[in-house]
């Protein structure tokens, strides 16, 4: 039996949660990224943080409105954990129907900010604009 790929990785550096999402998704790997991502926040961030959300590898993310409602819930829990902003990177490949779903699950009105970019260069840029971080960091991305 072959493992299926993964599809996505969770990386923390200092006050910011990297999150790089792989492929297609159905609902069973968005819970599992759902129980990880939280893991991550619980054991890392006790303060004020962003999440950057890497969606260039990204080819359908959510097909069912139950996995909507779950990353909105997840952005919930994720504000009340500290979350100050997510900056979501999408490429141009995926930008269309990605910015359409991305519209639904940021629908939730939370008070974080909320930036939707281009590029991981735009993504360093907005951080050290915002003083998330004094210079470009350097982070191993992993591939699926």
């Amino acid at each position: 039996m072959t493992q299926a790929p993964q599809a996505y990785t969770l990386q923390p550096i200092q006050d910011i949660l990297y999150v790089d999402l792989f492929g297609s998704w159905n609902h069973d790997q968005t819970y599992n990224y759902s129980l990880d991502y939280k893991k991550q926040v619980s054991r890392y961030f006790a303060r004020e943080w962003v999440c950057v959300m890497n969606l260039q590898q990204l080819d359908m993310l959510i097909s069912e409105q139950a996995q909507i409602e779950t990353f909105r819930a997840l952005n919930t829990w994720s504000y009340i954990k500290g979350m100050t902003a997510m900056l979501v990177v999408i490429g141009i490949e995926n930008r269309h129907h990605l910015l359409y779903q991305f519209e639904d699950i940021f629908d939730d009105k939370q008070p974080y900010e909320k930036a939707i970019l281009y590029s991981d260069a735009e993504a360093q840029h907005w951080l050290i604009e915002h003083g998330k971080i004094s210079k470009p960091m350097l982070r191993t991305q992993k591939s699926a």
